[in-house]
């Protein structure tokens, strides 16, 4: 069973512009609600009506979350290369061999249609931990690779086989949201301490 990880902190740092779970953020003054703090919310589901939500998190604690039309509700699943396709948005993690070509060990591939844009840390090629990261915009698929195009412009082609491990998200409908699904929440707060949500991450119904 997959869980909500930094992958789906990746997903919710594109959508709004930060950085992905790991990297160092500004600090921020103290809030006056646990919601406040960057309005991310994780949990499950307690109670669900058209346009509202509550989380409630492992430490016993209920958030309000409201949704609007414009709230990205995103799911997530085991994907293949086929899947890969112009206009995504793609992260991924490749191993350069000595003559520099980039073959991907993991891909996270988020569907055109769920409408995240490439912001935040999505600029040129970074190299971490012997790896090397691309993130940007799928240019073109052919013959088992892809070409991204980073924020900053540049284009980088990376070999995609079989073998690599690709996570790939795609919009889902609002019914999505019922009691007992696992969630993440991406969001702004409000004054009354609810949050108005962005970006939703479903992991999952709860375990019984």
């Amino acid at each position: 069973m997959m869980r909500l990880t930094a992958c789906g902190m990746f997903v919710l740092a594109l959508a709004l512009g930060g950085a992905p779970a790991g990297a160092q953020q500004p600090q921020q003054p103290p809030a006056a609600h646990p919601a406040a703090k960057g309005a991310r919310v994780i949990g499950t589901i307690s109670t669900a009506s058209p346009g509202t939500i509550v989380v409630t998190g492992r430490d016993g604690k209920a958030i309000t979350v409201k949704t609007t039309a414009g709230t990205k509700i995103v799911g997530r699943a085991k994907g293949t290369v086929t899947q890969i396709a112009v206009g995504d948005t793609i992260r991924v993690v490749a191993d350069e061999g000595q003559d520099g070509t980039l073959t991907a060990t993991g891909v996270q591939d988020v569907a055109a249609s769920v409408g995240l844009p490439v912001r935040g840390r999505g600029g040129e090629r970074q190299t971490q931990n012997g790896q090397t990261l691309v993130a940007g915009t799928v240019a073109q698929v052919r013959d088992g690779a892809v070409s991204i195009t980073s924020a900053d412009g540049s284009a980088t082609t990376v070999g995609v086989p079989q073998s690599a491990r690709i996570e790939r998200l795609s919009a889902l409908p609002s019914g999505s949201l019922a009691v007992g699904a696992r969630v993440m929440v991406q969001g702004t707060p409000n004054q009354d301490g609810s949050v108005s949500a962005l970006v939703v991450l479903v992991d999952g119904p709860a375990a019984h």
